[in-house]
């Protein structure tokens, strides 16, 4: 599971990924130290707390980025962890084998919420939208529980219009937007209910029928995106709630099967098995690599190709849970401080073809640095003393940019688009 930054991680407003104000250098992926248990299949945060659900040894729990862990399994230890969630101060897990469990302290006791007539086989995915929590399962459907008297008892079946076929009792990710949930099957692809009846009809018509095991969904502004992992493995968005869907850049993908998306309604990463993270600027047209520290300057891997599973992030780190532990790279940000005066620097037009022109109200010469979403610098111009700076980097690809201008005085910075 990826968690947002309070709720919405406003990456492509707010932050630079990868490039750090101190040395001017672009970050890498680092390995933590790694806990125990093999792939991490599920990750969450809470302020500057990490949780990793690992594949084979429960929980485990960081306060230092990654740097420590402890184990923090409570009452089912060894088990798979296949999803998490958080509420507030609560952590909510799924694992492999029917059963779900909520703490309230960070890891240290732990509660059996887990519905009662449940596959004991069943892989618990979750999902909640701060009243209602979702529990897809494998075989039995989708139930549904208020948060405010969860337990073992509370729990209804939420399968109204899945029954059609068994394998839509197979649901193998959840997402919610707003007040519509939609469940990612096995064999039959997206679907969707409202959150407050189950009334689920098929939102996927227009996927082929390979797209059969859809692992990966989120919601990001106006567009959703589901990734398959079996049958032709590629990532789909739809721009209309799901009535129709168009698949990303097959080539990039490669047949590469995407376990975790995480969206903010502008950037887009897509985790995959075998090619590791992707990124894209333009709400998923078009994709780069985020994978510099996961090979070596030859391109070779450092470990089985980093398989990604899970995505999470912390106000300055962003975290990759794969089949060789968990990863980190700095999120640098950027405060309201850096952000100029209209009055003080003007960029016009924004959004623009890549030809812009900039005014600085100041009479000390200025440097100009652009960088890409990835915190690549793309171009410099140093020693301005004029007042207005023509600029052209129409020769880029379409996406979100970053302008710092500093004046040996101050520096600020501000996003263009460039269409």
């Amino acid at each position: 599971m990826k968690t947002k930054l309070s709720k919405t991680l406003v990456i492509s407003m707010l932050v630079i990924l990868g490039w750090n104000n101190k040395t001017n250098s672009q970050s890498q992926w680092t390995q933590t130290t790694t806990p125990p248990g093999g792939s991490i299949w599920a990750m969450e945060t809470i302020g500057a707390s990490l949780f990793a659900g690992t594949v084979s040894d429960g929980v485990y729990f960081s306060s230092d980025d990654g740097t420590t862990w402890v184990q923090r399994n409570g009452a089912f230890p060894n088990m798979q962890i296949m999803s998490m969630v958080v509420n507030g101060s609560d952590i909510f897990v799924g694992t492999d084998n029917g059963h779900i469990y909520k703490t309230s302290d960070n890891g240290l006791n732990w509660t059996d919420v887990s519905p009662s007539g449940i596959s004991p086989s069943s892989n618990i995915r979750l999902a909640h939208n701060g009243i209602t929590i979702f529990a897809g399962t494998a075989g039995d459907g989708v139930f549904a529980s208020p948060l405010s008297t969860l337990s073992t008892t509370s729990w209804t079946s939420f399968n109204t219009g899945l029954t059609v076929s068994s394998n839509l009792l197979d649901t193998v990710s959840l997402k919610i937007k707003g007040t519509t949930i939609y469940a990612g099957t096995y064999a039959e692809g997206v679907w969707s209910s409202p959150t407050n009846s189950p009334n689920w009809s098929l939102t996927s018509s227009t996927m082929p029928t390979s797209s059969d095991y859809i692992n990966a969904l989120d919601v990001g502004g106006s567009t959703i995106y589901a990734g398959n992992t079996s049958g032709l493995p590629v990532l789909y968005r739809s721009i209309n709630n799901g009535v129709n869907w168009i698949q990303s850049n097959t080539s990039v993908f490669a047949n590469k099967p995407v376990y975790v998306v995480f969206n903010d309604g502008n950037t887009v990463f897509a985790g995959t098995e075998g090619q590791g993270i992707l990124v894209s600027s333009d709400n998923g047209i078009t994709w780069s690599s985020f994978n510099q520290g996961f090979q070596d300057s030859s391109g070779n891997w450092f470990c089985n190709q980093i398989n990604v599973r899970s995505l999470a992030f912390t106000s300055t780190k962003m975290f990759a849970g794969t089949d060789c532990g968990v990863w980190k790279r700095d999120i640098i940000t950027l405060g309201e401080n850096d952000f100029v005066d209209k009055n003080q620097f003007v960029l016009y037009p924004n959004p623009n073809n890549g030809k812009f022109k900039i005014n600085y109200n100041t009479t000390n010469r200025t440097d100009i640095e652009i960088f890409n979403i990835l915190g690549e610098k793309i171009l410099t111009k140093t020693n301005s003393i004029q007042t207005t700076n023509e600029i052209d980097i129409s020769n880029v690809q379409k996406g979100i940019y970053f302008v710092k201008i500093g004046d040996g005085n101050s520096v600020h910075t501000k996003k263009i688009i460039v269409r």
